[in-house]
């Protein structure tokens, strides 16, 4: 022991004396906690932990079948470590802050549903990294890689729902909740959550049942009754009691704990709509809240923004007053920022859909005029994420352009789902080559069209302050199908103008007026298929030919109106039009003899222009009333001089199509929904039923109008659907008389029946209504999105779904009589793709009874019906 002191001494005396002394090498200091930024300058981009890149594979199987990547239900391999490495390519993108999927400990396997948690939203433990995704130390390296670049980290949080660990299995009797309540033993890797007091969940233990951290209570079967809402359990999540103090505190402790340890900036919510509203003024405001712990650490505005997966209907603000309810009230607050799902909607609605833009210009002007958001800027804005289609799954590549151009140009955060740079089509494929759906490649290429268009679309937002602090105006909207929407952003002096022709055809933007200036040019900054400049005519208007899906952003500068000869050219329309247009019709008018022709243009369509002959400066046009599709809609007629430019006063008219026609029944034999063999079977969860059986439709037909009306063995809308039935998708293939079509049945692994082609497939489900051509369809591609989308009706109570298809969507013919339709039925696949899985054994979420990469999907369908 003596000699251990004096060799301890020696080395002291030793380290001392020396001239270079021993230093130990300091560990920098981790860059963990930075003030808020300027939340309106922020691009979010949305990645999926388990799918965006895999940085350390050891951490990927422990050996518990939760790992598989070529599962899509299972764990792939991506992890904290595999973003990191991926920092320099998220920025190269332009993005400046992250989102990513909760990364805390989960449920990996639910063999009850066979479906597993790699997605991030079924917590065990709320203050633990999941093994999968690495350690605390890789996720507080991330937060020091990300704001040293001056980055952001966003992090997803539940506080609705541990993961799935105990259900009911029959009647659920509120009087006695133990009745038919039974525990998830086979949960993997453990069987209740190991966070106190979340753990308290035994329903065999009295003591927990007394402490009512649960609702001990069955799933939501309906999501319009409140109080299965807020207190039903969400398909099957148990379901925490926040109402009860020792709840929130707990959650509020969990949550304190990442802006502290970790440094993260902001909180996206989870399954907000379905917690209490006076939850989230405790949870953001009270002494122990979020705001608090974000001050303590320098942020002195940490954002909030939850998910309120609610719609609005047309012209309609019930769905964005319930999102912005989540914002509290001034004596009151709630969360600071919300996603914009109504808005969300109508983006997917016009761009994809091929509806009329003015839903996109009422929801765009409400959001930032309307008074509803407390500040409209720092709303969250996107196009589609882990949560819904992606865009191009049912939508062209040029409306997914237009989309990305209006999310960058509106008011608001946008958020860019990864793979959104790539043009990816479905919902939640892994980036990295070794995970699900990724074929085998990695994705983050910085060379490719689709990654330039991202980068320079966000370079453009970034470098012109209007987009993001600026005054939103909308110049120029139709409200009789697609066409133009124009909107100026004014910020400091500078107006800004983003134009769109959002339909399949050329059109006329007719008298666009930008402002009170008499004389003015747009002059392109940004866009395809626009000229590169636009000149006003003397009364400060703009007539100009937008070709089809083009899209552009001008700067609005000054210039002395134009004096050309087409400004000496007049041109009218007689206004002896009826006000509602119930039978074909006469339209006159005048205009200069220089002009030989004229057009009769219908809702700006150039292409499917009415031509006539000018005589002794008159002329006259036919507009029949087959022309206009099923049921009362708005019109607008313009005449239009091509030889000079000029056009006339639009008028509006209102065309009113009664149901007429021809019609035919066609029976279908009942409970004959179990595949072209006989031998499938539907998903085995409660909610399935006999969604997929058409018991018969009706065929009506008037000029190009087609009516389908469609029996079903039963109507649902359990998931709260948007188009008002779930659980089945309706394929609809339509022979157009005269066309040459394609037999093949996109992505169904099946032909049609024999000696049947199709012209036009329609998908319409419970978040889906799309139309394609047969253009460029094959076995693996729908063909080329057609507008628009057939209309969606629904009667409950005689079981009816009706889809009604305009003219103008199957390529207005004169008529359809001869015709053919096929119709088939199966259901949409959720989250993991376009279909729902056929496996032989079948599962809660999966057909049974066949190998879905060869067998037919389809459960139901139709002989092929004539056109009467």
């Amino acid at each position: 022991m003596r000699y251990l002191s004096l060799l301890f001494i020696s080395i002291l005396i030793f380290a001392c004396s020396s001239s270079k002394p021993v230093m130990q090498k300091a560990e920098p200091e981790l860059k963990l906690h930075v003030p808020s930024p300027d939340w309106r300058d922020q691009v979010i981009y949305f990645i999926m932990v388990d799918r965006f890149n895999d940085g350390d594979p050891t951490n990927n199987d422990f050996g518990m079948g939760e790992y598989d990547p070529k599962d899509e239900r299972k764990f792939s391999g991506g992890d904290l470590k595999g973003i990191t490495e991926k920092l320099d390519y998220i920025q190269k993108l332009g993005a400046t802050s992250i989102w990513i999927t909760p990364p805390v400990a989960n449920q990996w396997w639910n063999p009850g549903i066979q479906f597993g948690g790699y997605h991030g939203y079924w917590a065990e433990h709320f203050k633990k990294v999941d093994k999968h995704f690495g350690s605390l130390d890789d996720y507080k390296i991330l937060s020091d890689q990300l704001h040293r670049r001056d980055m952001y980290l966003i992090h997803d949080i539940v506080v609705n729902h541990t993961g799935d660990f105990f259900y009911y299995k029959g009647d659920y009797n509120p009087e006695n909740p133990l009745e038919n309540l039974f525990r998830n033993d086979d949960s993997v890797p453990v069987t209740a959550p190991t966070q106190f007091p979340f753990s308290l969940n035994d329903v065999r233990n009295p003591e927990h049942m007394v402490a009512k951290i649960y609702n001990w209570t069955p799933d939501i079967r309906d999501y319009s009754n409140e109080q299965q809402r807020l207190y039903y359990q969400l398909s099957g999540l148990d379901d925490l009691n926040t109402e009860n103090q020792v709840v929130r505190d707990a959650l509020k402790d969990s949550y304190r704990y990442w802006i502290k340890e970790v440094g993260v900036d902001a909180y996206r919510i989870d399954t907000i709509i379905y917690v209490e509203t006076d939850f989230w003024n405790d949870f953001v405001h009270s002494p122990d809240g979020m705001n608090t712990a974000a001050a303590e650490t320098g942020r002195d505005d940490f954002l909030m923004f939850g998910e309120a997966f609610i719609g609005s209907e047309p012209y309609d603000s019930k769905g964005d007053s319930a999102v912005a309810s989540y914002h509290g009230t001034k004596e009151k607050p709630g969360v600071n920022s919300m996603l914009n799902f109504p808005l969300h909607f109508s983006m997917r609605r016009v761009f994809a859909e091929g509806l009329p833009t003015a839903l996109l210009g009422y929801r765009l002007d409400l959001a930032a005029n309307g008074g509803i958001y407390p500040n409209p800027h720092t709303l969250t804005n996107f196009i589609d994420n882990h949560d819904t289609q992606r865009f191009l799954e049912t939508g062209s590549m040029s409306g997914f352009k237009q989309a990305l151009t209006c999310l960058l140009t509106i008011p608001g955060i946008p958020i860019l789902y990864q793979g959104t740079e790539h043009a990816e089509t479905v919902q939640r494929p892994s980036m990295f080559a070794g995970g699900w759906g990724s074929k085998g490649k990695d994705h983050f290429s910085t060379d490719g069209d689709m990654f330039r268009f991202v980068q320079e679309l966000i370079q453009l937002r970034k470098d012109n302050l209007a987009f993001s602090r600026g005054e939103l105006k909308i110049l120029k909207e139709s409200r009789v199908g697609p066409g133009a929407l124009a909107y100026s952003r004014t910020y400091e002096g500078e107006s800004l103008i983003t134009l769109f022709n959002t339909a399949d055809e050329s059109i006329l933007l007719n008298k666009m007026r930008v402002g009170e200036k008499s004389g003015f040019r747009l002059t392109k900054i940004w866009g395809e298929g626009l000229p590169e400049e636009i000149k006003s005519d003397a009364a400060g208007e703009i007539n100009a030919e937008l070709p089809a899906r083009s899209y552009g952003v001008f700067k609005v500068e000054a210039s002395t109106p134009s004096t050309e000869d087409k400004e000496s050219f007049s041109l009218t329309m007689d206004k002896t039009v009826p006000d509602t247009l119930t039978s074909d019709i006469k339209l006159t008018g005048t205009c200069d003899s220089e002009i030989s022709t004229v057009q009769l243009i219908i809702n700006a369509k150039l292409d499917r222009a009415i031509e006539t002959s000018v005589a002794n400066g008159r002329w006259t046009a036919n507009l029949p009333l087959s022309r206009f599709p099923y049921g009362v809609t708005n019109n607008e007629i313009t005449v239009y001089a091509p030889e000079s430019g000029t056009t006339s006063e639009s008028i509006e008219l209102i065309s009113k199509v009664e149901l007429q026609g021809a019609t035919k029944d066609y029976p279908d034999p009942l409970n004959d929904d179990h595949g072209p063999k006989g031998n499938y079977k539907i998903p085995t969860d409660v909610t399935f039923k006999k969604q997929l059986d058409i018991e018969g439709v009706t065929v009506r037909s008037f000029g190009g109008n087609l009516m389908l009306q469609l029996k079903m063995g039963e109507i649902s809308s359990y998931w709260s659907p948007p188009n008002g039935f779930d659980h089945v998708s309706i394929q609809v293939f339509i022979d157009v008389p005269g066309k040459e079509g394609v037999t093949v049945l996109p992505r169904l692994n099946a032909n049609g029946p024999d000696g049947f082609a199709w012209d036009y497939m329609s998908y319409s489900g419970g978040w889906t209504n799309v139309l394609f051509s047969a253009n460029g369809a094959d076995a693996e591609s729908n063909g080329v999105l057609s507008t628009p989308a057939p209309e969606i009706h629904i009667d409950r109570d005689s079981r009816t779904i009706s889809l009604m298809y305009a003219p103008d969507a199957l390529g207005n013919p004169e008529t359809l009589s001869g015709g053919k339709v096929y119709i088939t039925t199966w259901d949409g696949g959720g989250g993991e793709g376009f279909h729902r899985l056929l496996t032989p054994e079948g599962a809660p979420f999966e057909f049974g009874g066949g190998d879905g990469k060869v067998d037919p999907l389809i459960l139901d369908d139709t002989v092929v019906m004539e056109i009467p």
